[in-house]
């Protein structure tokens, strides 16, 4: 199903340098436009950052393991931590606490 929200930026395909201040307001923007039927309760998106926070697969804003903005795939439902075999959080809620 397709739904409306910000384009997710690509770092990788453009052709200067985004500051860091306005890379994370636009994430904080992409994820406030994504409809609130496909996006978590903001205690749980504020439990998925934290995990993601203390992980080694983090880079700045992006997980090395999938690539992704961390805070746009902990911001959405039916999600989880792309570690394999042992996630660090998963699409259900009642699981996220280790």
């Amino acid at each position: 199903m397709i739904y409306d929200s910000l384009p997710v930026l690509c770092r990788k395909c453009l052709d200067k340098e985004i500051p860091e201040k306005e890379l994370l307001e636009y994430l904080d923007d992409y994820v406030r436009s994504l409809p609130a039927e496909k996006r978590v309760d903001e205690p749980v998106y504020n439990l998925r950052l934290s995990k993601c926070a203390e992980c080694g697969h983090r880079l700045g804003y992006t997980c090395t393991l999938c690539g992704c903005y961390v805070q746009t795939r902990a911001a959405k439902k039916n999600m989880r931590c792309p570690i394999p075999g042992y996630p660090k959080w998963t699409e259900n809620a009642h699981d996220e606490g280790d």
